[in-house]
């Protein structure tokens, strides 16, 4: 008899607990929502200004801020190693989302080849500036490598770009970086510079050539460096 009240006291104890614990849990979300909440709600509610504002005005200086972007480039290690690079990206305004596959190919024993891919989309980036010569994006989406066991891991990006008033003639850099906040390992790091040249414009329709160096570095233990050249087509 004795340890049934035992017991029943603490279940009471625990639930007791439980909900002191769930109370405090609401005064503080109640607190938080009139301090970095309500930064929060600033920042979202002042976001439809700024697009707007960039759709207005930006886009007289900026041709290229409602476009749709396919890239089709390739790198190589003098170590007969490569890298592809598929990828599209569409731009609206302040918002850009990027989807890229990227495969690094290498050569077997056997004179074969063999490969890994990561599939890395830049879910949400934004057009921080965006002038007539200056561009400056960030973003924040997911790698994901379709090998082994598939794992997913956060990637944050910045690209800083100069290029000439009507998007003829670019030059930009893009710095990439993967992370495992569950051990604290890169999966990668990537840096890269591209310069675009313009070979045809039919309305809205604008082709490039590019030509470029790339970075990447896998776990901290495997590199890859070279050069990298390519076509992209952009609409707009």
């Amino acid at each position: 008899a004795l340890g049934s009240l035992s017991s029943q006291a603490q279940v009471d104890e625990i639930k007791e607990s439980s909900e002191k614990n769930a109370r405090d849990g609401r005064m503080d979300n109640s607190d938080n929502s009139s301090g970095g909440g309500s930064v929060i709600s600033d920042l979202l509610l002042f976001l439809p200004h700024w697009q707007r504002y960039k759709l207005q005005n930006d886009r007289n200086r900026y041709p290229s801020m409602v476009s749709l972007d396919a890239y089709l480039t390739a790198g190589y290690k003098p170590s007969d190693t490569y890298l592809l690079w598929p990828r599209i990206r569409a731009n609206w305004g302040l918002f850009s989302s990027d989807f890229r596959m990227n495969y690094l190919i290498e050569k077997d024993d056997l004179g074969g080849f063999k490969h890994i891919r990561t599939n890395d989309w830049q879910v949400i980036q934004i057009n921080i500036i965006t002038s007539r010569f200056i561009t400056f994006r960030a973003g924040t989406g997911v790698m994901q490598e379709m090998f082994g066991s598939h794992q997913r891991f956060s990637e944050t990006s910045f690209m800083f770009g100069i290029h000439a008033p009507d998007q003829s003639e670019m030059f930009f850099v893009e710095y990439r970086f993967s992370k495992d906040w569950d051990t604290g390992v890169n999966p990668r790091n990537e840096f890269s510079a591209q310069y675009h040249h313009q070979i045809f414009q039919t309305g809205i329709l604008h082709g490039y050539v590019t030509a470029g160096a790339v970075y990447q570095n896998y776990y901290g233990t495997t590199e890859f460096w070279g050069v990298q050249a390519g076509l992209v087509v952009r609409i707009f």
